[in-house]
């Protein structure tokens, strides 16, 4: 008799919020795919209707959709026994999970090992006051801290430290409250809130390092003490503006080596004495003035960093992870996928920057302060790589929906003096226009250093960018000039502008004058070795490396970055969709900016373009790679339409439906939704959801609602047959939504009808155990069977269970009001009631 596998149980991340997006979704599906292959049944549990890991039975053997609480996590280890527990891959809301689950005794009692940290690490992390101690007893420099419960005693630390101050509740019980304060009456509200946002009736007083330059470390160690470090990366704002809400740059800037290698040996030491195996990311707070650095943070989970640096370097990071925590060290790690035996062990080298940018949600919100502080406000972020600082800023910033195409900079053209001097005292979203524009202005660099405390470094970056920018405009047709401006990262589109003109006249003078773009492999080793990623980013020099495959691939354009609407549900169904195309032997290349998104994960395509969504650059790759079909989110509008334009007649152009811009519906009178599949001959009806009660007024919306509904049979009877009637009517085969409304005499109205949108079939997908984007897959190359759906269908017995389903908004994390509309999703929960 065969030896039973053992068992990884992973703790999920949750709903998508403020803090995290798809990184960890992303990052959970290479573990789990690694400790797959390592020969362990992998049992995933979550409540986050979006995740994709969930849906991965390529990662995820066993899934478990569950409340995330450390009952459901005991429960489940009482069902599945496993030999080891990965709360890494959760962030810091699993680790605080781990903690009540370990304090119940059940680990010890069942010798079940902890990925990545011991128990006591876990206390540490959770309680950073413990955390501090062992970083003082390393001699490492920490900023003063106090756990204070009261304003007098919180008072005394801030009049021994000096205003300001950063008060932080202790363990919060919902959002995660961190204020900086300027004087005593500041520090009583503060105080104050905290206590009461505290589970334990306390707030941490600390010393603020405001001002100072944020260094972030990644670091990686395996269980017999070998240490590497994966990256050093740099935030253009100072502390005082939170690290999310920063561009990013990596590799670091403007350190000297000693300053680097001082916090290499410091993050090295920390990982040591904690016992991590695995990533452990330290923040730093470093003090050019002084040449001091100061520990700030300590995550030795997954993060929005790790997911950044892995796609950056084009070093495996997750992957690697999950070899540890199946218990290989580092020199004996094997990589497929054209690495070198040795590439685990060895640390990865630049030959480029990459800058990541963040994604704020201003437009989408009536939020009166939009002024970046401590507390996160971007949703999502993008990441552009290039062979430049400029180059890669520019491509991060190229966007058709934000950036130098959102008019964003022209408005700052507008703007006084005076209102031009608070934007660079007191930065928004768009700071970095704000920036330009001073610089525009005359300002010096040193006057800018001054105000905002970026180092002086970026702003020459943006003053060069400048100029750059007025001699293209000065020199107009000229080709010496349009080759400059292609090499430092101008798009067409943008040179067009400068120049007066349209995007064809230039993608005409750069074919006339051979100004082509080339691609280059993201190599951990920057060349060293003969390697192969699979991932490339596009500059202006002369061999390319990317070559076409044997067969022509379909296409695939993701749907960017991050926005309020969707939340990940885009990156669900696009994920899902390459899959299945995947399964049918098709070879799939994606092109994507969003750094986060679990479409860049492995499992999912055979290349990778770390490209800006842009008409351009995805012809450019099409002229490579040939497909024989192009697949594009539609949420990606006016890229839909350029390329509808330009695509050769013979290469059909397909979307995928992740449409951001929903129509929501309220009603005072019951909502609900039939659900169904159309082939273009059969309706296949997928069953209804309830709207449920979804604001203070008791309106009925479509962000909350149940699956199936309580309606008496006869009621079913006739809302089916009316959804029917109404997707009969339509011509295009897929997924669709009819919206029925109940009148007070208990007659049903249709709404609408609507493709079925991207949350509805991430939640309907798991409800149903019916993957619902594999059918758009197998609609997308004909090879759809209403058989097999109908088989399939009658199989689940999940059909009978209640399922609900809520939208989760960023409201109370900005601290404003609004209604809840589909609009402004940002992440969702789902749970089965039994």
């Amino acid at each position: 008799m065969a030896e039973s596998k053992p068992t990884a149980l992973i703790i999920g991340a949750g709903s998508d919020n403020l803090q995290q997006g798809g990184e960890l979704d992303y990052a959970t599906l290479e573990v789990g795919k690694t400790l797959q292959k390592a020969g362990f049944e992998t049992v995933l549990v979550d409540d986050n209707p979006f995740s994709t890991s969930l849906d991965t039975t390529s990662a995820i053997t066993q899934r478990y959709i569950l409340p995330l609480t450390a009952q459901s996590i005991i429960d489940v280890i009482n069902q599945r026994h496993p030999q080891l527990i990965v709360p890494t891959l959760g962030g810091r809301r699993a680790f605080e999970i781990l903690q009540t689950v370990g304090e119940s005794g059940i680990l010890t009692e069942n010798d079940i090992r902890i990925a990545g940290v011991p128990e006591a690490t876990v206390r540490q992390v959770n309680n950073p006051m413990l955390l501090n101690q062992t970083l003082r007893r390393l001699q490492a420099p920490t900023k003063k801290i106090a756990t204070v419960d009261n304003y007098q005693a919180a008072l005394e630390m801030a009049r021994a430290v000096g205003f300001p101050v950063v008060v932080r509740a202790v363990f919060p019980k919902s959002l995660r409250m961190r204020r900086i304060v300027q004087d005593s009456e500041e520090l009583r509200t503060a105080v104050s809130r905290g206590i009461q946002m505290s589970r334990s009736g306390q707030v941490m007083v600390q010393q603020s390092l405001a001002g100072l330059k944020e260094i972030e470390v990644m670091v990686m160690r395996d269980s017999s003490g070998n240490m590497m470090c994966l990256g050093i990366a740099e935030d253009i704002d100072p502390i005082g503006i939170h690290a999310g809400d920063s561009i990013t740059v990596l590799p670091a800037q403007t350190l000297l080596d000693r300053n680097i290698q001082d916090m290499r040996n410091t993050a090295f030491a920390i990982t040591r004495k904690l016992r991590i195996v695995g990533i452990n990311h330290v923040q730093f707070a470093f003090d050019p003035h002084q040449n001091r650095y100061y520990v700030i943070k300590n995550s030795p989970y997954f993060d929005r960093i790790s997911t950044f640096t892995e796609i950056a370097t084009g070093y495996p990071v997750s992957r690697v992870v999950g070899h540890l925590y199946a218990g290989e060290l580092l020199r004996n790690i094997r990589l497929d996928h054209g690495l070198t035996k040795h590439t685990a062990v060895t640390e990865p080298v630049m030959d480029r920057t990459a800058v990541r940018m963040p994604v704020f949600p201003f437009s989408q919100l009536t939020v009166n302060n939009q002024k970046l502080g401590t507390q996160k406000k971007s949703v999502g972020s993008t990441i552009g790589i290039g062979r430049s600082l400029i180059e890669a800023l520019l491509k991060a910033n190229a966007d058709y929906q934000f950036g130098w195409h959102n008019g964003q900079a022209k408005l700052m053209h507008g703007i006084s003096d005076d209102q031009l001097d608070q934007l660079l005292i007191h930065p928004h979203g768009d700071r970095l226009y704000s920036l330009i524009e001073a610089i525009r202005r005359g300002y010096s660099e040193k006057e800018l250093a001054e105000l905002t405390k970026i180092d002086r470094y970026y702003l020459a970056q943006f003053n060069r960018l400048l100029k750059i920018q007025t001699e293209i405009r000065q020199l107009k047709e000229s080709p010496a000039v349009l080759k400059e401006a292609k090499y430092w990262g101008f798009d067409d589109g943008k040179i067009a502008e400068l120049w007066e003109t349209n995007d064809e006249q230039i993608f005409s003078l750069r074919e006339q004058h051979q100004i082509n773009r080339t691609f280059k492999e993201v190599d951990p080793s920057a060349g060293e070795f003969d390697q192969h990623s699979r991932t490339f980013y596009s500059t202006f020099e002369i061999e390319n490396e990317s070559r076409p495959g044997d067969s022509q691939p379909i296409l695939v354009v993701g749907s960017g970055p991050r926005r309020l609407g969707n939340g990940n549900a885009n990156d669900y169904v696009i994920s899902r969709v390459m899959n299945e195309l995947r399964n049918h032997g098709y070879r799939i290349v994606l092109v994507n900016d969003n750094p986060s998104s679990p479409t860049m994960a492995s499992l999912f395509s055979d290349k990778r373009y770390v490209e800006p969504l842009t008409n351009e650059t995805v012809m450019d790759i099409v002229r490579v790679e040939n497909p024989a079909k192009v697949m594009v989110a539609s949420n990606q509008g006016e890229l839909l339409e350029r390329l509808r334009k330009h695509l050769p007649e013979s290469m059909p152009l397909l979307t995928i439906p992740t449409a951001d811009q929903l129509e929501d519906v309220v009603s005072n009178e019951p909502l609900l939704e039939y659900n169904a599949l159309f082939d273009g001959q059969y309706v296949y009806p997928l069953g209804m959801t309830a709207a449920l009660q979804a604001d203070d007024q008791l309106n009925y919306r479509t962000v909350a609602k149940r699956y199936p509904t309580t309606l008496a049979p006869a009621d079913v009877k006739k809302v089916m047959a009316l959804g029917e009637q109404s997707v009969r009517e339509l011509t295009s085969p897929g997924l669709y939504q009819v919206l029925l409304k109940t009148d007070p005499l208990g007659n049903y109205q249709v709404q609408m009808v609507r493709s079925l949108p991207a949350p509805d079939i991430a939640f309907l997908s798991k409800v149903l155990q019916l993957d619902l984007s594999a059918v758009l897959a197998r609609l997308a190359i004909n090879k759809f069977s209403g058989k097999l759906l109908q088989r399939s269908m009658e199989k689940q017995p999940s059909q009978q269970r209640t399922a609900v389903y809520r939208a989760l908004f960023p409201f109370k994390a900005l601290q404003i009001k609004e209604p809840p509309t589909a609009l402004k999703v940002m992440g969702a929960e789902m749970q089965f009631i039994e």
